[in-house]
């Protein structure tokens, strides 16, 4: 949880500002990779640990939604950065100025759905 954090305050920091800026750009496309690999590492220890193995890292936020941790529309925005995570990943194509954009402010519904978590008391968000 604390990596996600880390790199969430860093994408907060970052999204404002001008992308047409190649480093801004790059760092900002960097931090969102990393806060979303840090809620895929929590994610699969949740579902892992109630005995269930996803093969997909959208898997992971479907079971999620099966056991109740998140709500459908939250589904739809952690499948959405596990998508956008998949552009910067494999370089299928260039990841847009816009869809980086949409990417760092999903990540909001992520770090709310992360916090809630914490809240929930279960020790692998802390």
């Amino acid at each position: 949880m604390a990596r996600f954090m880390s790199h969430y305050r860093k994408v907060k920091e970052l999204r404002g500002r001008d992308l047409s800026d190649y480093l801004i750009y790059t760092a900002l496309a960097m931090e969102c990779f990393q806060a979303v690999n840090s809620l895929i590492e929590v994610g699969e220890r949740y579902v892992v640990d109630l005995g269930r193995y996803p093969a997909t890292y959208s898997d992971i936020f479907q079971i999620m939604y099966e056991e109740g941790a998140v709500d459908r529309e939250e589904l739809m925005a952690l499948k959405r950065l596990i998508f956008l995570r998949n552009l910067i990943t494999h370089e299928y194509y260039r990841i847009t100025e816009e869809e980086l954009r949409e990417m760092a402010n999903l990540l909001d519904v992520a770090e709310k759905v992360a916090m809630r978590l914490v809240k929930g008391g279960n020790s692998l968000f802390k």
